[in-house]
């Protein structure tokens, strides 16, 4: 069995303030656990890249063999695969390459964004919040609720 993690960050406009969250789903795209973490002051690629790293060492601590890892950061994804030629001088871009590589069936891959806006809602409230890290082994009530009204939309439409 594999699973499914899906990760995305955001950033205030107008505070600069950044945050991160994550999804960890199986292979029928149930939920697993849930996450988001609040970082503070950083640009849109850096918290990405944070969290993106944050969200594999959360995955590799459940010990998930085979994970399918989905981000909406097409340059980050494409940096971060690009670890055959060279080598990225970013740390972070250094750091996630490493555990992806000491994983045998883990990938990287794209997603469009609007593919994303589960994780990237719980990024949205780890910035209203504030807090740390918040872990949910249970879909929020504010993510269920978002999730039928795009269901409604989408059978409107």
């Amino acid at each position: 069995m594999y699973v499914v993690l899906n990760t995305d960050g955001a950033v205030h406009s107008v505070s600069g303030l950044s945050a991160a969250g994550g999804v960890i789903r199986n292979n029928k795209g149930e939920w697993i656990l849930g996450y988001n973490r609040f970082f503070g002051k950083c640009s849109a690629a850096t918290v990405e890249l944070w969290g993106l790293l944050d969200r594999l060492l959360i995955v590799q601590k459940q010990g998930y063999n085979e994970v399918i890892i989905r981000s909406d950061n097409l340059k980050n994804v494409i940096y971060t695969s690009e670890s055959k030629s060279g080598g990225s001088k970013n740390a972070l871009i250094k750091r996630i390459q490493q555990v992806l590589a000491s994983e045998e069936s883990w990938s990287l891959t794209y997603v469009p964004r609007e593919t994303n806006w589960v994780v990237d809602a719980l990024a949205k409230m780890a910035l209203l919040s504030g807090d740390s890290l918040r872990i949910f082994e249970v879909s929020p009530l504010r993510i269920k609720e978002f999730c039928r009204k795009i269901i409604l939309l989408i059978i409107s439409s």
